[in-house]
């Protein structure tokens, strides 16, 4: 076994482990799905189906494996369950001294013609208006920043059914965060 491998293998224990953790409450078939997406979006460095199926390195045609990982995350959105088990994982590393920070961004898309529910964000780094979708993330971090810990991120639209304004995400995004960490950090 040369040091290549067993580098890869470590790896892909730790991928496993981490999904395993993430996954947990979903049924098998939706659990091997996220250890797959966690695995080939890491090997791959690239979040195109194209190339994660290419790094899972299967015995099947392609076009196969990207079918499968396309049908399973076209049928449920994982955006609550993966959020609710990092808050999880995060809790108890929030000290009172840590702050909790959010973000809201964006991610644009100035290429996209046919993604479903783009919608008007404001580029702040062009200063002008964009394509994309909105991002609301929080993390804590203490004061000397050697310890970060991420708790929530989400993409949204504004073009999706409910959605009232960002800031109303922005307050359900901290009222989920506070009921999880209580009234830890600043």
């Amino acid at each position: 076994m040369d040091a290549k491998s067993s580098v890869i293998n470590r790896f892909k224990a730790q991928a496993n482990k981490f999904s395993g953790i993430i996954s947990k409450g979903l049924s098998k078939a939706k659990q091997r799905l996220l250890k797959e997406m966690f695995y080939g979006i890491q090997a791959s460095k690239d979040v195109k189906i194209s190339n994660i199926s290419r790094a899972l390195h299967e015995k099947i045609p392609l076009i196969k494996t990207e079918d499968r990982l396309c049908r399973n995350l076209d049928d449920e959105d994982f955006t609550r369950h993966i959020n609710n088990e990092i808050l999880r994982l995060g809790d108890d590393k929030i000290t009172d001294e840590m702050v909790i920070a959010i973000d809201p961004g964006d991610i644009m898309k100035p290429y996209a013609k046919c993604m479903e529910k783009l919608c008007g964000i404001y580029d702040g780094s062009e200063g002008e208006k964009a394509v994309g979708y909105h991002l609301c993330q929080v993390t804590a971090a203490n004061l000397e920043h050697n310890k970060i810990v991420p708790l929530y991120c989400e993409a949204y639209s504004s073009e999706e059914e409910g959605y009232v304004s960002t800031t109303e995400k922005i307050k359900t995004v901290i009222s989920t965060v506070i009921k999880r960490t209580d009234t830890n950090g600043v």
